[in-house]
């Protein structure tokens, strides 16, 4: 069976194993993957940032990883967003892993209250898997880059040429560093940074653009110093105005690959080939700098005509698609089940009265902000029928109900179910009959599977008997099962 948890980064030994699956899945097939290095990643997620939240989280089986998942979300701007990243090595591929780490991404969504997921995805080929399994999840393709490379050393001849043909740069002075930013060009490295935000294409990803101040910027610069050494070439025009830069980061940890990240390049200062200038001046940082690397990455967008022109000049060569994805999630209430059985294999169900007729159900109910979804399980269960001391159950199945009239102030539900298998006891939580009727709740019965399948009235889900027929004859499933209405 498939159980999907969080890993504790903390956890040096079991955070080795997960990155392992997770990097595996990622570069599986792919040429030129660039994946965060063991330390980076590990420091990020042991040292969060005021901005942003991270988690990894992991599919395993009998205690050992086979999938991976880093979901990340914004904490200060960007607040209806979440960013997922599922990854299974191809030998564990098509058991239903990747739809498990999912589901899991799907609960804590509707927790936080985000209804877009966004995902990036390296597509060397068609057809090509990830792309096929996030065209079944319903994502689509909003924005689409060029992967490039180009190896190193960089070659001396082709500089030699480039300088040849730009000529001389005039009415510009340029200002490079190593490190962070330097005090003195904090203000305008800030300004265009902010600029590149708003001029960098993003096709139709949503995205919630903040300024960059000082602060965010010395903020920014002191958690990746960490792990990279940042390079920079900055323009300026002679009395000092700002005119654009280019940024290159080497990995302290990664012995193969450097990456190309921004170049922007002012609208009223182009047309004076001032991004090839800095490119060239950038280039002769990294000649001092560099160890190990062997190849550079960039990415362009493919609208953006003049820099794949310029990229080309510098020798990078296609090497895949970067695809950026979205998907719009309805407002769903999250809630945890529970089937409860016991050792004749009855079936502890909760009778829900409404307007339109009973309808019996699992017991359980909504997630409270910041549990997880045992957490919230284990306190719903100890207020609607008394039921502690169990370990992490199985997960059987996910649910996803979208119809009015299921939840007030939401779009509809999503129930993940749980097996609790206990010796028989008589159901009374710490609610008292009163609350439970403020919550629809007015009775709790033990059912056998042959009163399940006799019964005229209404269950939820509507094809329980059957459900807990399959499950108490065929055992749990090795993944959770996806459940209509």
């Amino acid at each position: 069976m498939i159980l999907v948890r969080e890993i504790d980064p903390a956890d040096l030994a079991l955070f080795d194993e997960w990155y392992d699956a997770f990097r595996a899945g990622a570069v599986a097939g792919r040429k030129a993957a660039l994946v965060a290095g063991r330390e980076t990643l590990g420091y990020s997620l042991r040292n969060p940032s005021p901005l942003k939240q991270r988690i990894a989280v992991g599919a395993f089986e009998d205690d050992r990883v086979l999938g991976g998942m880093l979901f990340e979300y914004r904490l200060t701007d960007n607040l209806d967003t979440v960013e997922v990243d599922i990854d299974v090595p191809a030998e564990h591929r098509r058991r239903g892993i990747g739809t498990a780490l999912w589901q899991w991404a799907a609960t804590r969504s509707a927790q936080l209250g985000r209804t877009i997921v966004q995902a990036e995805l390296g597509v060397p080929c068609e057809p090509w898997a990830g792309a096929a399994f996030a065209e079944r999840l319903g994502f689509q393709v909003e924005h689409v880059e060029e992967h490039l490379v180009v190896p190193l050393p960089y070659d001396d001849l082709r500089l030699d040429e480039l300088r040849e043909s730009v000529g001389r740069l005039d009415g510009y002075q340029l200002t490079s560093w190593a490190g962070v930013c330097p005090p003195e060009h904090q203000q305008a490295y800030a300004d265009l940074h902010t600029a590149m935000d708003l001029d960098v294409p993003t096709g139709g990803m949503t995205r919630e653009l903040v300024p960059w101040t000082v602060d965010k910027l010395e903020a920014s610069e002191a958690r990746i110093d960490r792990n990279y050494l940042a390079l920079v070439t900055m323009a300026h025009t002679l009395d000092g105005r700002p005119a654009g830069y280019t940024l290159l980061y080497l990995p302290r940890a990664d012995a193969e690959h450097a990456q190309q990240d921004d170049t922007l390049v002012l609208r009223e200062h182009r047309g004076h080939k001032l991004g090839t200038h800095l490119k060239l001046a950038n280039l002769e940082q990294l000649a001092k700098h560099r160890t190990t690397q062997r190849y550079l990455h960039t990415w362009t967008a493919l609208s953006n005509a003049p820099m794949r022109k310029v990229n080309a000049r510098f020798g990078f060569r296609p090497v895949e698609e970067h695809r950026e994805l979205e998907l719009r999630l309805p407002r769903l209430r999250p809630a945890a089940r529970a089937v409860i059985v016991d050792e004749d294999e009855r079936i502890l169900l909760v009778r829900f009265e409404f307007d339109d007729g009973p309808l019996w159900a699992t017991p359980g109910g909504g997630l409270e902000p910041g549990e997880t979804v045992v957490e919230g399980l284990r306190r719903e269960l100890v207020e609607e029928v008394g039921l502690r001391d169990f370990t992490d159950p199985p997960h059987l199945w996910h649910q996803e109900v979208v119809a009015e009239g299921h939840a007030t102030g939401y779009d509809g539900v999503l129930n993940d179910y749980f097996l609790i298998r206990t010796a028989a006891f008589d159901p009374a939580g710490t609610l008292s009959a009163a609350e439970l009727r403020a919550e629809n709740v007015h009775a709790m019965k033990w059912w056998t599977r042959s009163e399940l399948a006799a019964h005229k009235g209404r269950f939820a889900p509507r094809d329980l008997p059957a459900l807990i027929d399959r499950l108490l004859t065929a055992g749990p499933p090795t993944t959770p099962t996806q459940l209509a209405l």
